[in-house]
């Protein structure tokens, strides 16, 4: 039986600035926050497929989607997402091709 499947998770990148919320009529600290969905098989051969920015209030988590690519020039460091739910299908393609040349050179 192959079992597959897709599901998300939430990264908060640190705050950025402060700015005046309109929700909490405050001033408060915006934190950078990436929200990404994965797929993958057996839960552990995983790849992301979607990527989302967003700039979120401290307090009531409430703000805006960022553009991709200026949120990703903006961090000095990339985003720590898992590197099983990052690379992990790439994990079990380059496995399988080790067995493959193994049984092809025996």
């Amino acid at each position: 039986m192959i079992v597959f499947g897709s599901a998300g998770d939430v990264l908060k990148l640190g705050t950025v600035e402060s700015k005046f919320c309109k929700t909490c009529n405050k001033e408060r600290p915006f934190n950078m926050v990436l929200q990404y969905r994965y797929w993958g098989l057996y839960w552990v051969f995983n790849f992301v497929t979607q990527r989302k920015y967003f700039l979120a209030c401290e307090t009531c988590q409430r703000g805006w989607e960022l553009d991709e690519r200026k949120a990703e020039a903006s961090l000095k460091t990339p985003p720590s997402i898992p590197f099983m739910r990052r690379f992990g299908l790439l994990v079990l393609v380059a496995v399988g091709l080790v067995i493959a040349f193994i049984g092809a050179a025996a």
